[in-house]
């Protein structure tokens, strides 16, 4: 029986929206590859809204002798040929490459003639130049920032960006006055992380629609002063040892605290970041707080925490991730700072502690959660003691202890986890 061939074009006759989620799926080279298809679809490439030359892109031309001229060929040439509008366009410049500032700067002039670009996304890790372009700052349609690997400074009667609302910078190094001048032309500025940057040892701008913080700083960064961030509600704070004390100066009424300490030898209270004068003002709106690198063997450290805990009745979720440090006191029997009128924890729903080190303080961290935490849902408890077999007695008393603490939840759950080498 004969087999009566179809010769619909199939692909040629698919909707504009399918093809259009297609092309923009796909990498560059498979996006140029896809001309072979159809007349149809012979130039559809040069209309996909956004220019993606990745790690992926860069690596497809490295069975070549020499592939710089190759690729800058080919970058030039698709920018070029582009009929369309560009939303989204993303460079990352590897180790080792022959893409010049020359390049660069001719490729974003070229762009900066279409005006519709809102994302870009920019990784420098050449070392044949490091200055961001000042073209860039002509870009005013852009709402989304990423640039990695860059030198910055603020060009001349520069109106930098008025519709931005995410900036991310990483490695990047600031010229006087260059990151004050960036984030207080940025008005609509809602979500801002910087990460591993230098020329900066002040954080106190004005950013009065910033949202989202998240700051990776080092013992450059003298202090820190939100006054002018009054709508700020998440902050992320990632701390390399060597601060000052009395690191953050000033804290507008956020929901989210999220803090990780990293350390070398050198044991740092979490109090020296945030000094307990402003807890009271500040943790009052905190629903979510997250502490990574305390030290919980610390008779200083567990009443600061306390008195966090105190100051912030609208607390729902606690995480503590303890820092491996030597017990060197033995843990209190009984503080006044435990102690509470009623339950000043009604909100509180989830709690997880985890430490490395002798659990007896942390035990009467527990204590005061389960006593105090009228709404408690479950509360972990993770101890990292070594190896299993060694530990059984201590681990057995542990799990004795928190099933006799009193509990103001009488539906809280308690799970109890040991981690260690076995």
């Amino acid at each position: 029986m004969a087999i009566k061939m179809d010769n619909i074009d199939r692909i040629s006759d698919l909707p504009s929206n399918v093809i259009d989620g297609i092309l923009e799926h796909l990498d560059i080279q498979d996006q140029v590859r896809t001309s072979i298809l159809s007349t149809k679809w012979r130039y559809l490439w040069t209309s996909v809204p956004q220019l993606k030359f990745d790690t992926n892109f860069f690596d497809s031309f490295q069975y070549l002798d020499n592939p710089g001229p190759v690729v800058v060929d080919v970058i030039t040439d698709v920018i070029m040929i582009h009929n369309g509008p560009i939303y989204k366009f993303t460079l990352s410049i590897p180790y080792g490459d022959e893409i010049t500032m020359e390049h660069l700067s001719k490729w974003f002039q070229i762009l900066s003639g279409r005006r519709d670009i809102k994302y870009l996304e920019l990784a420098n890790f050449s070392t044949a130049f490091n200055q961001m372009p000042d073209i860039v700052f002509s870009w005013k349609e852009l709402t989304d920032f990423k640039f990695y690997g860059f030198n910055l400074s603020i060009p001349p009667n520069s109106c930098c960006f008025k519709k931005l609302v995410n900036l991310y910078l990483h490695c990047v190094a600031f010229e006087s006055g260059a990151l004050e001048g960036l984030i207080s032309s940025c008005p609509l500025l809602e979500k801002l992380s910087i990460q591993h940057c230098d020329g900066f040892e002040y954080f106190d701008f004005a950013a009065p629609s910033l949202k989202v913080l998240y700051l990776d700083i080092d013992q450059d960064t003298k202090s820190i002063c939100l006054k002018k961030a009054k709508n700020l509600i998440d902050l992320t704070l990632v701390a390399d040892g060597g601060w000052v004390s009395g690191l953050i100066k000033s804290l507008p009424k956020i929901q989210n605290l999220n803090i990780h300490l990293w350390f070398d030898n050198k044991i740092l209270p979490i109090a020296d970041v945030i000094p307990p004068m402003l807890l009271k003002s500040s943790f009052g709106s905190i629903e979510c707080l997250k502490l990574d690198g305390v030290c919980l063997n610390e008779c200083r450290e567990l009443l600061y925490i306390v008195s966090v805990l105190k100051s912030a009745p609208s607390l729902v979720e606690l995480v503590i991730q303890g820092y491996d440090c030597i017990d060197i006191t033995p843990a209190p029997d009984h503080l006044e700072e435990f102690e509470c009128s009623s339950c000043c924890l009604n909100r509180l729903q989830t709690v997880d502690i985890s430490i490395k080190s002798c659990p007896q303080y942390a035990m009467c961290l527990i204590e005061f959660i389960l006593a105090n935490s009228a709404s408690l849902e479950t509360l972990t408890f993770r101890v990292g003691l070594g190896p299993q077999r060694v530990y059984a007695l201590v681990l057995l008393g542990i799990s004795q202890d928190l099933l006799l603490m009193k509990r103001a939840s009488q539906r809280a759950q308690v799970e109890f986890l040991h981690f260690g080498d076995d």
